[in-house]
């Protein structure tokens, strides 16, 4: 049996329950359910073990516990709502890898899902992917990747048809930019771009970026600042939120 998607299986890398670290529903406790693959290699990822396709997915066995159990690759929509009749938490974050990636199990899934609010978390480049789901989607938590921080190309034309994509569809949609010390003030003058052209009122949120396991990497508080000044001159609702739940020690 394969271990990538179709539209009634989805391959995944784990599901639990914890309290949302990042962007402005920071705190509220959400059950995480983290799609496999992602094409990007941003230098900064938190979560390699989720950027291949896995045979085995852990689900946690008891909300918040952090205790898992593994389970085979792929899973179907049915068997994905019975583990999920575990967790009561209000929030669904879908996340990744990138979920969008596997759209055709999301568009299946998701309309299966009921009395939850839905939060995608997405690197904002997949707009057709987006379109099959997003009529099944509460909120929209777009990455900006820019270039001088993810050391990959940038992808302005596919972000700006994303944002306005999901602002034309009215979702409750913010911004989320991982900067470090190299970030570039081009880049985020064309991060700032798009956003005032699409409406100048998306929160835009600031996220210095975290060292992981492979990569020792920071932003000075002066840099930060720099940056942080850049985007309050031309933006109404900017907000420097760094990764809590690093802070907390949660998952």
């Amino acid at each position: 049996m394969t271990q990538n998607s179709t539209q009634n299986t989805a391959s995944l890398s784990e599901i639990f329950s914890s309290r949302q670290g990042e962007g402005p529903h920071i705190g509220k406790r959400m059950t995480f359910v983290r799609f496999g693959h992602c094409a990007l290699r941003c230098q900064w990822c938190d979560s390699p073990k989720s950027l291949e396709h896995v045979p085995f997915f852990r689900l946690e066995t008891f909300p918040g516990s952090e205790s898992f159990k593994e389970y085979p690759n792929p899973i179907s929509s049915s068997a994905l709502n019975e583990m999920l009749q575990n967790f009561d938490d209000e929030f669904i974050s879908v996340t990744g890898g990138e979920p969008l990636e596997q759209a055709s199990f999301l568009s299946s899934w998701l309309p299966t899902v009921k009395e939850k609010t839905i939060l995608l978390e997405t690197s904002g480049v997949l707009t057709k992917k987006l379109a099959q789901v997003l009529d099944h989607v509460h909120i929209v938590s777009m990455d900006f990747k820019l270039p001088s921080s993810t050391g990959m190309k940038a992808y302005w034309a596919e972000h700006k048809s994303f944002l306005q994509l999901a602002h034309e569809k009215q979702k409750e949609v913010y911004v989320k930019l991982v900067v470090t010390e190299n970030t570039s003030d081009r880049d985020i003058a064309d991060a700032i771009h798009i956003v005032t052209d699409i409406n100048k009122r998306i929160p835009f949120i600031v996220q210095p970026v975290s060292a992981t396991d492979t990569l020792n990497i920071s932003i000075t508080p002066e840099r930060l600042n720099s940056i942080e000044r850049i985007c309050k001159a031309y933006l109404p609702n900017v907000h420097t939120i760094p990764q809590m739940h690093k802070v907390w020690g949660v998952l």
